[in-house]
């Protein structure tokens, strides 16, 4: 894995976790949490097909 993608993976983690704490609306903090997860986990797999 690279590591500029381990540092982008490591952010968007960061970032879902610190919108969960901070944000009071449920239902916002859980599509914010699944959106970052989501998009983290494709970087994850895109880059993992170039390196092959």
């Amino acid at each position: 894995m690279s590591k500029k993608l381990l540092i982008s993976n490591s952010i968007m983690w960061a970032a879902a976790i610190l919108v969960v704490a901070i944000v009071e609306a449920k239902p916002f903090a859980i599509l914010m949490l699944v959106v970052l997860a989501t998009t983290s986990l494709m970087f994850l797999k895109k880059g993992n097909e170039q390196q092959k």
